[in-house]
C-alpha cells in the first residue's frame, strides 16, 4: 500500500492535465499508435516488449546480463593480471581464459569477503519479432529466437576452506554449492486486447495481454552434491576425513536435446489514464517448463579417512566422474512477476518504476527494483537513465539512448550493476533495431 501511494504521488506531481508523452515524430506511420502501447523498454525478460510496436514492423533485438555478489571489475582485472604473471604472458595481452590456472581461481576466492560465499546469475535473449495492430483494439506479435540462463552458488564453507584453510575451523561441507545452465530455441505468439476508455472519454483504458512460446532445448548442464547438506570434510592436525559425492548432468548431443520440448505462458494486464499521464501494469511471464532428453548423468565420490596424505591423494585420483546413465530432465523455467508504474508530465519526461519478483524455477535472479527516466529534449532522440536496487548487488545504474525515425528505430542501453564501472559486480547490454512497414 505504501508503494502504491508513492507511485500515485509521483503520478500526480508529474501529470499536467491532458498532456501526453510524445515518443515518435509527428506525421510518421508510427504516430498512429495509441498511448497505451508506449511501454518503456526494460532490461528484464519481457515477452510483450515487441507485441505492440507502433506500426506493423520487424524488430531484431538481443540483450544479456551477468552479475555476482562479490567480485567486481577490478577484481577480475587483478585475476587476469596474475594469470599473465603466472604464465609469463605480458598482462596487457591476456585476453582469454586459456592462461588461467587453478592457482588463479584460488586467488580469486581470496578476494571474496568473509561470510558471503559466491553466487551469480546470467541471462541472455535474442531473436526477431514481427507484429503490429489490427485496428484500434487488437495487436498481434510473433517471435523467433533463443534464450539462455545460468546460475551458480558456492557455499561460504567452500570459500572459507579454499581461502583460509583450516586455521579457524576444522569442519566443512559443500553445503548449497551448485551450478547449472540452460539454452533454448523458441517461437511464440502474443496478443494484446484493448478496451476503453471506461466510464468517460477521459476514463481508464484497459489492456489485456496473453500468449505462449514453444521451446526446444539446445543444451543443459547441472552439478551439485547428492549428499544432504553437501557431505562433510574434517581436517585436523594429524588426519583428514571426507565424504563427498557430486552428480553432474549435461547434454552431449545437441541433436538429441532438440528432440525435447517445452511450453511457456505469459500474461499482462495494464491500466492507463492517458490524460493524467499515469499507467499501472502487472505481468506474469515464463510460466512453464521444458523437458530435456539425452542428458548424461555421471557421479564422482570421494570418501576417505586417513592420517596418510598418500592415501588421500590416491582417493582423489580415483574420484573421476563415472557415467551412470542417460535420462530426461524436466526443467522449470524461472517464472517472473513484475509490477510497473509509469508517469509522464509532458513531452519531455517519463518516469517508470518496476519491481521484478522471481517466484520459482531454476536460474532465478534476486528481486530487483528498477527506477528509470526517459528524457526527450529532442523528440526523435530519447535519453534514458536510471538506477537498479535489490538482490545482493546493492545499487546499479542504467543508461542508454534511442533514435526514432519515421520508418525505423534503434535502441542501445547498458547497465553497471552493484556499483559503477570498475566497482561493478555485474554488467548488462541491450541492442534493438526496428523497421516499420
Amino acid at each position: 500500500m505504501k508503494r502504491a501511494l508513492i507511485v500515485l504521488a509521483l503520478a500526480g506531481g508529474f501529470s499536467t492535465g491532458r498532456a501526453a508523452a510524445q515518443t515518435i515524430p509527428d506525421g510518421s506511420a508510427a504516430s498512429k499508435v495509441q498511448l497505451s502501447y508506449r511501454r518503456t523498454p526494460t532490461f528484464r525478460f519481457d515477452p510483450f516488449r515487441h507485441v505492440a510496436i507502433p506500426h506493423w514492423g520487424l524488430v531484431f533485438g538481443t540483450g544479456a546480463s551477468a552479475v555476482n555478489n562479490a567480485l567486481n571489475a577490478e577484481d577480475f582485472g587483478a585475476i587476469l593480471y596474475l594469470a599473465g604473471i603466472r604464465t609469463g604472458i605480458p598482462p596487457k595481452k591476456v585476453d582469454n581464459a586459456d592462461s588461467l590456472t587453478i592457482g588463479d581461481a584460488v586467488d580469486a576466492i581470496g578476494l571474496i569477503p568473509r561470510g558471503l560465499g559466491l553466487n551469480g546469475s546470467a541471462q541472455a535473449q535474442g531473436g526477431a519479432y514481427l507484429g503490429g495492430p489490427f485496428g484500434s483494439h487488437v495487436s498481434l506479435g510473433f517471435s523467433a529466437g533463443g534464450s539462455g540462463y545460468g546460475a551458480f552458488q558456492l557455499d561460504d564453507q567452500v570459500v572459507s576452506l579454499l581461502r583460509d584453510g583450516n586455521g579457524g575451523r576444522t569442519s566443512f561441507s559443500f553445503g548449497s554449492s551448485q551450478a547449472g545452465g540452460l539454452a533454448t530455441a523458441e517461437g511464440g505468439a502474443h496478443a494484446i486486447l484493448r478496451f476503453g476508455p471506461v466510464g468517460s472519454v477521459d476514463g481508464v483504458k484497459v489492456n489485456l495481454g496473453f500468449g505462449g512460446r514453444y521451446l526446444r532445448p539446445i543444451a543443459y548442464a547441472h552439478a551439485g552434491s547428492t549428499i544432504p547438506n553437501g557431505g562433510s570434510i574434517m581436517i585436523t592436525g594429524d588426519s583428514i576425513s571426507a565424504d563427498i559425492a557430486i552428480e553432474q548432468l549435461f547434454t552431449t548431443d545437441p541433436s538429441a536435446s532438440l528432440k525435447g520440448s517445452g511450453k511457456a505462458a505469459d500474461f499482462l494486464v495494464r491500466f492507463e489514464w492517458p490524460t493524467s499521464g499515469l499507467a499501472l501494469e502487472a505481468e506474469i511471464a515464463n510460466i512453464g517448463s521444458v523437458t530435456v532428453p539425452g542428458v548424461e548423468r555421471s557421479t564422482a565420490q570421494f570418501k576417505v579417512k586417513s592420517t596418510n596424505l598418500q592415501e588421500v591423494n590416491d582417493s582423489l585420483d580415483n574420484a573421476d566422474f563415472k557415467v551412470r546413465d542417460t535420462i530426461s530432465v524436466n526443467v522449470t523455467l524461472p517464472r517472473v512477476v513484475r509490477f510497473t508504474a509509469s508517469s509522464w508530465a509532458n513531452r519531455i519526461l517519463q518516469i517508470d518504476l518496476s519491481t521484478t519478483m522471481p517466484v520459482t524455477g531454476e536460474f532465478e535472479s534476486p528481486l530487483a527494483v528498477d527506477i528509470g527516466t526517459t528524457w526527450r529534449f529532442i523528440r526523435t532522440l530519447p535519453l534514458r537513465a536510471g538506477v537498479v536496487l535489490g538482490g545482493n548487488q546493492g545499487i546499479g545504474y542504467t543508461g542508454g539512448f534511442a533514435i526514432e525515425g519515421r520508418n525505423m528505430f534503434l535502441q542501445i542501453a547498458g547497465q553497471s550493476l552493484g556499483g559503477f564501472l570498475r566497482k561493478a559486480t555485474g554488467v548488462g547490454v541491450r541492442l534493438e533495431l526496428g523497421l516499420f512497414f
